[in-house]
């Protein structure tokens, strides 16, 4: 069994990305030997990084920024959902991932999905940038979500029927390279 930690990389009270990741976990069960959990990081209460050693060196000494480490690394693969903030990633998300200790994704299979008016790809590329430092296996697919045509009213999360094996084919792209790294790990 491959557990899936589907990360909502959003803190935001009217944010859109809940509805995004539960849609993305029940997608991702319906592989086969596939468990998938949403990891919201706002439930970690993390404070802003300002750890006196980098997690590389040293456990971070904030509860909620330990606790999103080890949540993290007890996951064999993982999807990150995020919307785009200014041709980014949000500030929060980039938070929550500096506390990550290196082992948290090192030889996993990594995911995306974007959402933006623009499908959430700027963003994504830079996520690809920012993990490729902890050595995460990060595979090609991603699911890319218009706030205009997958939203309704840019409110309800009503995503278009083109989307419907998206998740399914990035998912299985990941368990197999999780599978293959796992004497890595």
């Amino acid at each position: 069994m491959t557990r899936l930690g589907v990360i909502l990389g959003t803190v935001r009270p009217n944010r859109l990305g809940a509805s995004v990741a539960q849609w993305v976990v029940d997608k991702a069960n319906t592989v086969e030997g596939v468990n998938a959990d949403v990891i919201d990081i706002a439930s970690f209460n993390m404070s802003l990084f300002a750890e006196p050693m980098p997690p590389a060196m040293a456990t971070p000494q904030d509860p909620g920024g330990a606790k999103f480490s080890e949540t993290v690394s007890s996951y064999d693969a993982l999807i990150f959902v995020s919307p785009e903030y200014n041709h980014s990633i949000p500030g929060a998300l980039k938070n929550a991932i500096d506390f990550l200790e290196p082992k948290a994704l090192a030889n996993k299979g990594v995911g995306f999905v974007g959402y933006s008016f623009s499908g959430g790809v700027r963003q994504v590329e830079h996520l690809r940038q920012i993990l490729a430092n902890f050595e995460a296996t990060m595979v090609t697919q991603q699911v890319s979500l218009s706030l205009i045509t997958d939203f309704e009213n840019m409110s309800e999360f009503k995503p278009g029927a083109h989307h419907d094996n998206e998740v399914q084919d990035m998912v299985a792209a990941m368990v197999a390279r999780t599978d293959a790294l796992a004497p890595l790990r």
